[in-house]
């Protein structure tokens, strides 16, 4: 997926100002599912979050293993 730089807070402040009626959508160009395909959903996390993420899912990885084959 291709990167572009990271824009300044201030301008995602200013976004936040405008209100509703002041919002063109003709300027957002159309798109389909294919534009979707390889989308990432990136969320905020601290490090002590993001630890118990990984946490969480070498635990359920490793249920799910000793579901499909179990030790004697």
């Amino acid at each position: 997926m291709a990167t572009r730089p990271d824009k300044p807070k201030e301008y995602f402040a200013k976004l936040l100002e405008v209100s509703e009626e002041r919002i063109d959508y003709s300027e957002i160009p159309l798109t389909t599912v294919a534009d979707w395909a390889e989308a990432e959903v990136l969320l905020p996390v601290t490090r002590e979050e993001f630890e118990a993420i990984r946490q969480f899912i070498r635990a359920r990885r490793h249920r799910d293993h000793e579901s499909i084959m179990p030790s004697k």
